[in-house]
C-alpha cells in the first residue's frame, strides 16, 4: 500500500475533505446492509462540489473504480465496492435552497429524509417518498435506488419527484439536468457545453431510437420499476431530459452532487386498520378491491411473521391472532372523518360481507390506535432480524413486484416454489403496488444454502417475469440482481449497456452494477458465506454467545439515528453497525487480532457512550454497549487506564471525599482557575457545569429520622447522586412517598453499583464490590423483598451488568428482583394499594426519559405516576439523549460533541412553557442544566410534594 499511500495523500492535499485508506477505514466501509463485503481502496468524505470534481478527475487519471455511497442501507449491494468509495454522509448534506410557494427544496445528496421532512414540517411540506430506511436513508442513496415505500400507491417512486439533478460526469464535467432542446448547444462553437455532454446529447437519443420497437415489448407491467436503466419516455417529446434515466441508475452513469426535489402538502386526516385471513390466496383479490376504493397503503404481513410477533412481542399478541394466514394493514387519507369511516365501511362490506375475503377487521378508534397499528405495522423487520439461530432472514428475493392484477397468481406461484425448494419464507411489504418482500430463511455459511439461494433465484426471476413483472421494485440492481437484467430485458440490456458506455466509457462509475458481464455474482464476495469462520482472538470475543451478538447485526444503519453520537457526529466508526463491522473483521480473521489492542481502535470503542438505546432500537437487538465495553476491558487489562478514567469513573471516592470537603469541594468546583488546571491535569472540562456536594448526605439525614414499620417491606438502593448530591430532594422523597405508603424502607450498608467504571472497562477493579452487592442482596432477595432504585444506571448495573460480569444464579435471581421505583408504585397502584391522596398542583411540567430507564422498560410509568396529581400536566419531550452519558460528558475532549448531541432536548426544554423540568436521572439532570440554565427535579419529588401539599419546585441541580 506504499505507493497508494503516497497517492491517496496526494489528493488529500488537493481536496479540503477527509481521505482515509488505514486498515480501520477500509474495513468500516467494506460493508453495509447488504450481503456483500468488498473492501475499497480508499474512502473520500468531500466537503464540496470542488472536492467531488478533483476525486472524480483523480480516479479517472489513476484508473480507480467509484462507487458513491449514501446511507449504506441498500440491500442489493450497491454501496460497496473495490475502489474510491465516496461517502456523501459526513458534510454533503445540507439544504441549499428552499421555496415553499412553489413547493421545491434543492438539496445536496447526503441529507437523511427525515432530517429534511423534520425541516419541512414547519411549512406543512414533506418528501412523500417513505422507505422503511426514511431515518437514515440519504436521498442520493433515494435517487440512485428510485426508492419508495408503503405510500407508493399513492405518491409513487423517487422518479415522480424529482425536478432536476446537477451531475459530476465521469470526465469530472458539471451538467444540470431539465427540459432543454434535443441538441441544444451542441452546433454552437461558442457554447460552453463539455464534451461528454455533447456526446451524451448526440448519441442517446440515436441509441432510444434504435432499440425503440423493444420499448413497449419488454416494457415491465407494473405500477413501479427499479430495474435497469429508466429508458421510457424520454424520448416522447422535446426539449429533451433524461433526469428520469439518471433517477435508478445507481451510480454508474454520473455522480449526483445536487438535487431540486418537488414537494407534497402534508395529508390532513388519516384513518388505518387491519384486515386478517384465514387464506393467503384470498390476499391478492382482496388487494385489489382495497385499491378501488382509494387506499394510501395496503401492507401486507403473512403468517410465518404473524407468528414470530405473537412470540416475540406478546403485550401485542392481539394484533397476531392464531390460525390466521396473512394481515394486510390498510390506510385512508382524506380531508373529513366521515370520509374515513364510510370508506373503512365499504371496505368492510366488500371484503366480509359481499365476497368472503377475510375473516376479520379491525378499525383505529382514535390517535392511539393510529400510534398502536402504525408500530404493528412496522414489525417485520425487526421480528425477523431478531431471529435466533445460524439460519437468518437473507433479502435476495425481496424485491421482485408484479401488476396488483396479477398478485393472486404471484403468491401461489411463490408459494409453490418454497415447496419445492423446502425453504421456510416470510413474507411481508407492500401488497399494494405487488412489491413482495420475500425473505428466505438461510444460513449462507452452508454451501447448500448458498446453491439453495441461487437456484430459488433464478426460479423467482422465472416467475416474475412469466407475470411481465420486474425483479426490483424499488431496492435496485446492484450486484445481487444485476445477472438477471439481461433476463428482464433481452433486447433492450444492449440498449442501456450502450447508454453505460457513454456516460461512462471508461467503465469507472460503479462496476458490475446494472451493467456486468460477470456469470452470476449473486453468491460471490459474501459477507457471511461458506467461507467464513472464526478464529482465536484471545478476547472475550472467543465466546460463542458475543460471537452471535456480532453476526446478528444486519448493517441496516437504523443506528445512525438513535445513537446520539453517531446522528452528531456522522462518522461510520461512530455508529453500532460499524462498530459490529470492525469486531467481525477480527474474529474472522480480516483484521488482526492485535489491533484490540491498539488506542485508534479503543477510541473507537469508546464513542460508545453505553446509553443502551440498542437494546431497544435495534431491529436486531445487538447490544452493542456491551461490546464496547468488553473490548475496553480487554484494552484494560492488555495496557491499563488512563488517569483520567482512573479519577472521573471512581464515582464513589469523588462523591465521598466531595461530601466529606463539601465547602471546599464546591468552590473549588465553581472556581474558574482551579477548573481551568483539573481540565489540565485530569481531562475534566473547565466548562462542565457540575451539582454541588452536600455535608449531610442521605445516611446522615435519616439517622434522625424515625423508621416506619409498614405493611410490606422494601430495600431502597442507595445511589451516590442521590446521597451525596441530592439527598434532601430525591433521597427523602423516596422516603416521603414509600412511607406514605406504609412501606418499611430498608437500606443496608451497599457498595457503589459501579457503573461507571463496568462502563470504561474496569470493571476487574470493583468485581469486589460487584460481589459484596450481590451478596447484600441475595439476602432479601431469598425473602422475597423487592429491591428499589431511583438512579436508573444503578438499575441497569444490577439488573444488566452484574448477571453477565459474575455470570451466577445469584446474580440472575438479584437481578429479577430489582425493580425501578416507577414501575413498582405503578404496580401498587394497578392493584389499589397506592394511596392517591394527592393534593391539587396546578402546574405544567416538562419531561425527560432518560436513556438508561427507557433500556429497563420503563416508558410511561414515570408519566402515569405524575398524572395522579390533581392538575397536573405532563409534557413529554421526545426520546432523545440529552448527550450526557456519565462520565463522557465530563471529559474535555467530548464536551462539544456532548452538548451537540443535546441541543434538540434544550430546544424543546427551551421553547415549551412548562413551570418546573422533571427527570429520574441526576446526569441528565447536570445536562439539562448546563444546556437551559434550568434545575430538574427527579418525578418522585414531586409526589412527595403533592402528598404534602407543597406548591413551589425546588430548585434542583
Amino acid at each position: 500500500m506504499e505507493a497508494n499511500d503516497k497517492k491517496f495523500d496526494l489528493l488529500q492535499k488537493q481536496i479540503k475533505g477527509n481521505v482515509l485508506y488505514n486498515e480501520l477505514s477500509r474495513s468500516l466501509y467494506s460493508s453495509g446492509a447488504s450481503l456483500y463485503r468488498i473492501k475499497p481502496q480508499v474512502i473520500v468524505q468531500p466537503k464540496s462540489r470542488d472536492d467531488l470534481v478533483t476525486t472524480i478527475k483523480f480516479a479517472r487519471e489513476h484508473k480507480i473504480p467509484i462507487t458513491a455511497r449514501g446511507g449504506g442501507t441498500s440491500r442489493a449491494g450497491n454501496e460497496v465496492g473495490t475502489g474510491l468509495l465516496i461517502d456523501f454522509c459526513k458534510y454533503l448534506n445540507q439544504i441549499i435552497e428552499f421555496n415553499p410557494e412553489e413547493k421545491w427544496v434543492r438539496i445536496q445528496p447526503g441529507i437523511v429524509l427525515t432530517n429534511l421532512n423534520q425541516q419541512l414540517k414547519a411549512h406543512n411540506l414533506y418528501f412523500p417518498i417513505d422507505p422503511s430506511t426514511k431515518d437514515c436513508a440519504t436521498l442520493g442513496g433515494m435517487i440512485a435506488n428510485n426508492s419508495s415505500g408503503p405510500h407508493a400507491v399513492k405518491y409513487g417512486t423517487t422518479r415522480a419527484h424529482i425536478n432536476s439533478l446537477e451531475l459530476i460526469l465521469s470526465n469530472g464535467e458539471i451538467i444540470e439536468t431539465g427540459r432543454k432542446p434535443l441538441y441544444h448547444g451542441i452546433s454552437d462553437k461558442k457554447s460552453s457545453i463539455g464534451n461528454l455532454e455533447k456526446q451524451i446529447y448526440l448519441k442517446v437519443p440515436d441509441t432510444l431510437n434504435k432499440y425503440e420497437k423493444y420499448l413497449e415489448q419488454e416494457r415491465p407491467f407494473v405500477t413501479k420499476n427499479s430495474c435497469g436503466y429508466y429508458i421510457w419516455d424520454l424520448l416522447t417529446e422535446d426539449p429533451f431530459d433524461f433526469t428520469e434515466l439518471l433517477v435508478g441508475s445507481e451510480g454508474t452513469l454520473a455522480i449526483v452532487s445536487e438535487a431540486t426535489l418537488k414537494l407534497s402538502t402534508i395529508p390532513g386526516k388519516t384513518l388505518s386498520g387491519f384486515v386478517y385471513f384465514d387464506d393467503l390466496g384470498k390476499v391478492g383479490e382482496a388487494t385489489q378491491q382495497i385499491l378501488e376504493e382509494g387506499a394510501t397503503m395496503v401492507e401486507i404481513m403473512e403468517k410465518h411473521i404473524l407468528d414470530l410477533a405473537r412470540e416475540q412481542r406478546p403485550e401485542l399478541a392481539e394484533y397476531f391472532p392464531e390460525n390466521t394466514e396473512a394481515s394486510l394493514f390498510i390506510e385512508f387519507q382524506e380531508d373529513s372523518d366521515e370520509i374515513l369511516r364510510e370508506k373503512f365501511s365499504r371496505v368492510r362490506k366488500r371484503l366480509l360481507d359481499d365476497n368472503n375475503l377475510a375473516v376479520n377487521m379491525l378499525e383505529a378508534k382514535n390517535a392511539e390506535d393510529m400510534q398502536t397499528f402504525a408500530k404493528v405495522r412496522s414489525i417485520s423487520g425487526p421480528i425477523l432480524n431478531r431471529m435466533k439461530g445460524t439460519r437468518r432472514p437473507i433479502a435476495f428475493i425481496e424485491d421482485a413486484a408484479v401488476h396488483v392484477s396479477r398478485l393472486p397468481e404471484y403468491i401461489s406461484g411463490l408459494r409453490k416454489l418454497f415447496e419445492k425448494f423446502k425453504v421456510k419464507v416470510a413474507i411481508y411489504g407492500h401488497a399494494g403496488d405487488g412489491n413482495l418482500h420475500n425473505m428466505a430463511i438461510l444460513d449462507l455459511r452452508q454451501q447448500e444454502d448458498v446453491k439453495t439461494m441461487l437456484a430459488l433465484s433464478d426460479a423467482v426471476c422465472d416467475l416474475v417475469l412469466s407475470l411481465k413483472g420486474t425483479i426490483s421494485g424499488e431496492h435496485a440492481d446492484g450486484r445481487l440482481r444485476t445477472y438477471y437484467v439481461k433476463r428482464q430485458y433481452p433486447h433492450l440490456y444492449d440498449a442501456m449497456k450502450e447508454i453505460k458506455a457513454i456516460f461512462d466509457p471508461d467503465g469507472l462509475l460503479n462496476p458490475g452494477v446494472i451493467i456486468s458481464d460477470d456469470d452470476n455474482p449473486l453468491g460471490e464476495n459474501l459477507k457471511y458465506g461458506p467461507d467464513f469462520s472464526i478464529v482465536s482472538t484471545d478476547s472475550s470475543f472467543d465466546k460463542i454467545a458475543l460471537q452471535e451478538q456480532i453476526v446478528t447485526c444486519s448493517g441496516c444503519s437504523q443506528c445512525r439515528d438513535y445513537c446520539p453520537i453517531a446522528s452528531s457526529s456522522l462518522e461510520e466508526w461512530t455508529k453500532g453497525r460499524g462498530k459490529i463491522t470492525l469486531l467481525r473483521e477480527i474474529t474472522s480473521g480480516k483484521l488482526d487480532p492485535a489491533i484490540l489492542e491498539a488506542p485508534e481502535f479503543k477510541e473507537i470503542m469508546d464513542s460508545c457512550i453505553n446509553c443502551k438505546r440498542c437494546l431497544t432500537e435495534c431491529p436486531s437487538g445487538v447490544d452493542v454497549p456491551w461490546l464496547a465495553m468488553l473490548e475496553r476491558a480487554h484494552f484494560v487489562k492488555k495496557k491499563g487506564e488512563s488517569l483520567t478514567d482512573q479519577i472521573l469513573t471512581d464515582t464513589s471516592l469523588l462523591c465521598k471525599q466531595g461530601s466529606m470537603l463539601a465547602p471546599i469541594a464546591n468552590f473549588a468546583n465553581s472556581f474558574g482557575p482551579l477548573r481551568w488546571g483539573m481540565e489540565k491535569m485530569i481531562g475534566m472540562e473547565a466548562k462542565r457545569h457540575l451539582p454541588e456536594f452536600r455535608h449531610q448526605t442521605l445516611r446522615k439525614i435519616l439517622k434522625t429520622r424515625k423508621p416506619v414499620d409498614g405493611v410490606r417491606e422494601v430495600v431502597f438502593f442507595l445511589g451516590c447522586y442521590t446521597n451525596y448530591n441530592d439527598p434532601e430532594g430525591e433521597g427523602l422523597a423516596i422516603f416521603d412517598v414509600l412511607e406514605h405508603n406504609d412501606i418499611k424502607v430498608i437500606m443496608p450498608e451497599f457498595k457503589c453499583c459501579g457503573i461507571a467504571r463496568i462502563s470504561a472497562g474496569a470493571q476487574d477493579q470493583v468485581m469486589d464490590d460487584i460481589q459484596h452487592n450481590i451478596g447484600l442482596l441475595k439476602e432479601y432477595t431469598e425473602r422475597n423483598i423487592p429491591i428499589l432504585f431511583s438512579e436508573p444506571s444503578c438499575a441497569l448495573a444490577i439488573k444488566t451488568e452484574y448477571p453477565r460480569i459474575v455470570e451466577s444464579e445469584d446474580a440472575a435471581l438479584v437481578a429479577a428482583n430489582s425493580f425501578d421505583i416507577h414501575q413498582y408504585l405503578m404496580t401498587l397502584y394497578q392493584r389499589g394499594d397506592l394511596k392517591t391522596d394527592f393534593k391539587r398542583m396546578d402546574m405544567k411540567v416538562g419531561y425527560h426519559a432518560p436513556c438508561h430507564l427507557r433500556s429497563l422498560g420503563v416508558n410511561s410509568e414515570p408519566i402515569d405516576l405524575m398524572k395522579l396529581i390533581p392538575g397536573i400536566e405532563v409534557q413529554k419531550y421526545s426520546d432523545k439523549c440529552c448527550g450526557m452519558g456519565g462520565t463522557y460528558g465530563l471529559k474535555s475532549k467530548n464536551y462539544e460533541l456532548s452538548m451537540e448531541i443535546g441541543t434538540r432536548l434544550f430546544d424543546e426544554i427551551n421553547s415549551s412553557d412548562v413551570d418546573q423540568v422533571v427527570t429520574g436521572c441526576g446526569a441528565c439532570g447536570m445536562q439539562i442544566y448546563q444546556g437551559t440554565a434550568r434545575g430538574s427535579m427527579h418525578p418522585l419529588k414531586l409526589l412527595a410534594m403533592a402528598y404534602k401539599g407543597e406548591t413551589i419546585p425546588v430548585k434542583n441541580i
